[in-house]
């Protein structure tokens, strides 16, 4: 008669599975409190999500954005072409840190005297200074196209 090793079954090693499964969230535990909350407050308390805004004192510049958007349109269109601006028509969104996003309009005349109505999407920065001089202001992008 041969015997036969003792069959443990589906759930044979219980005990050391309970252990390791313990040991296991512990060491998840201590992983957690030892490495990764560390990194994650060394880097909320280091500088890489903060903006420069020494410059900046919290005004809303959308109107004054706007108004330097008209002048990076002009400059685009060129100086010799008449085009009239949307008045007050316009949405903007203030993104961070002196950033601004203008969609607006304009209509364009061309030299046979056809008028084409352009949207435009701007996004200027405030660079710090006076924020009527035109030179304090970036244009980080500007995007027209015909209706």
């Amino acid at each position: 008669m041969a015997s036969a090793a003792p069959s443990r079954g589906k759930f044979g090693n219980r005990k050391l599975s309970g252990l390791l499964l313990i040991l296991f969230i512990v060491g998840l535990y201590f992983f957690q409190n030892k490495a990764v909350m560390p990194f994650v407050e060394g880097v909320v308390q280091s500088d890489a999500f903060d903006s420069d805004t020494s410059e900046l004192d919290g005004k809303d510049r959308a109107r004054l954005a706007y108004g330097q958007c008209n002048t990076f349109v002009q400059d685009d269109v060129g100086s010799d072409r008449a085009i009239q601006f949307a008045g007050e028509d316009y949405k903007s969104w203030e993104l961070a840190s002196g950033r601004y996003l203008i969609s607006s309009f304009v209509l364009d005349q061309d030299e046979s005297g056809k008028q084409t109505k352009r949207t435009y999407a701007c996004n200027v920065q405030f660079t710090g200074g006076d924020d009527m001089d035109h030179a304090n202001w970036k244009l980080l992008g500007l995007e027209m196209s015909d209706i």
